[in-house]
């Protein structure tokens, strides 16, 4: 344990969920360890109560235990900066809330969702008693980890409150890019306070696209992700970073993906979970190639052996690096699985359209 490396979100982030609990960083990074909720606590008995006092002594004493330690890819140091378990207001806050968007990427949704007005109502009646305090002293805020900023009239609303109290502050923006272009940052109020941009692209061609995203707008977006870069290029932002999430879908892509990353001037960043989202794909075993049990799962390990990703404008974990082969009996006995899931899948379709036909055909009788 005492080598692990020294964490310091605990004492400058924050991150709200869409049911109002608060983090210290991303729930799939610490385990789902609340330190409070937005609904039930002021924003003081949150932010300094026991459960964060408690959360950061366990940080000081380097035992992690409330952390999924071995995939955070966040905020560590060498040097321990923070030395008391009360810290002052948050440096960095997460807006990761607002889950509507106008997509249903199959990433993270099969169903198009946007936040629904009882939600929101719920939600602006604590801007001024907590979103406003908390962000008071923020230099950093990150918009819309589980959403679509372009998509939410709320979020937009929330942004624009927290930019009037604190006009110095910079945005940390991930977009799925589709709108995620100059006339609309500007309309926004965003674009002079950029420092960082994500966009969660998926993909590198227009035939993948088309399959995660769901629609063909992969022309569009990546017009509004050459923008982007030429923002970077120029100085004008300081990081710019292109979204991956890996499934069956898009595996494929990834070493032209890294090259993309190349000629924009971006880093390529992979991931097997991402927040919210991990759930999500782990319930669907043939989306989760990352797996031993998926039945591509040998040929995804090959393929990270490619030297384009030691690339500098690559980021990939470790816990994908460090995957290794199943043996060829277990990969046949996978890809037999699999075979004779898509073959039951498909008799359960026929058989719903059977039983739509005949009930239609009833319904005539």
């Amino acid at each position: 344990m005492s080598s692990k490396v020294f964490c310091k979100n605990p004492w400058n982030c924050f991150e709200l969920n869409n049911d109002g609990r608060c983090f210290f960083c991303n729930p799939c990074f610490s385990n789902f360890n609340s330190i409070g909720n937005i609904f039930e606590q002021n924003i003081d008995e949150i932010w300094n109560g026991e459960k964060a006092q408690k959360f950061r002594q366990d940080i000081l004493d380097k035992k992690y235990t409330y952390c999924n330690y071995d995939v955070c890819n966040g905020n560590k140091t060498d040097i321990p900066e923070y030395s008391g378990t009360i810290a002052p207001y948050p440096e960095y806050i997460n807006l990761g809330y607002d889950y509507s968007c106008a997509q249903r990427c199959i990433i993270c949704r099969d169903e198009y969702k946007m936040m629904p007005q009882e939600e929101i109502t719920k939600w602006e009646s604590r801007i001024d008693s907590h979103i406003i305090p908390i962000t008071s002293k923020a230099k950093y805020m990150f918009i819309n980890c589980r959403g679509e900023f372009f998509d939410s009239k709320h979020t937009q609303k929330m942004a624009a409150a927290i930019i009037n109290n604190n006009p110095g502050i910079k945005i940390d923006f991930i977009s799925n890019g589709i709108k995620c272009n100059e006339e609309n940052l500007k309309k926004h109020n965003l674009l002079d306070r950029l420092f960082k941009v994500h966009i969660s692209l998926h993909a590198a061609s227009r035939k993948t696209y088309k399959k995660i995203f769901r629609v063909d707008k992969f022309n569009e977006v990546m017009k509004n992700v050459r923008y982007i870069s030429s923002l970077k290029k120029s100085g004008k932002i300081d990081t710019f970073e292109i979204m991956f999430v890996i499934v069956d879908e898009n595996y494929k892509d990834m070493p032209a993906f890294v090259k993309l990353a190349e000629e924009l001037d971006a880093k390529a960043c992979f991931s097997a979970c991402i927040g919210g989202y991990a759930k999500y794909i782990m319930n669907r075993e043939d989306y989760a190639v990352f797996y031993q049990n998926h039945h591509n799962y040998n040929h995804f390990v090959r393929m990270l052996k490619n030297p384009i990703f030691n690339s500098s404008h690559c980021f990939l974990p470790n816990y994908l690096r460090e995957l290794k082969p199943v043996s060829h009996i277990h990969s046949l006995k996978n890809k037999i699985k699999f075979f004779a899931r898509t073959i039951l899948k498909m008799n359960l379709e026929q058989t719903k359209q059977d039983i739509d036909i005949f009930a239609h055909d009833t319904y005539k009788d």
